[in-house]
């Protein structure tokens, strides 16, 4: 079985990203296949690399890098609602002429059209 998860809730402030994440952890221990991870919406800010916890609270960034380098899952992000919501790349900052990039460097950059031709040999899409 393959999935795609949608995330489109926040880093912190409701449950959504980490209930995706502990999802896909049980998804992957039961053997199946996480295709990709597909942040949209509010979801973007998963990416934000400034996210800095208390170190007495679990880091979801820290979840989400660490899950791509142990099980190669692709994590991507909507860039529409990266940049209205200004998590930026650092070539896109040259060109509106901000100081810092925020879009941590484990994910990447994938349209809506991009996704819809990834869930055409999908199993499942899930929704956090």
């Amino acid at each position: 079985m393959r999935y795609i998860v949608f995330v489109t809730g926040l880093p912190y402030g409701t449950q959504n990203a980490i209930t995706a994440f502990l999802f896909i952890k049980s998804i992957i221990l039961s053997n199946f296949y996480i295709k990709k991870v597909f942040f949209y919406a509010s979801g973007v800010y998963n990416a934000n690399c400034m996210i800095y916890p208390p170190e007495n609270e679990f880091n979801i960034l820290n979840g989400w890098i660490n899950l791509k380098k142990k099980y190669n899952i692709p994590l991507c992000v909507c860039p529409s609602s990266s940049y209205r919501r200004g998590i930026l790349l650092h070539k896109s900052i040259n060109k509106i002429k901000k100081i810092k990039s925020n879009f941590s460097s484990s994910f990447q950059w994938m349209t809506l059209s991009e996704l819809s031709y990834s869930i055409h040999d999908s199993d499942r899409i899930i929704q956090f």
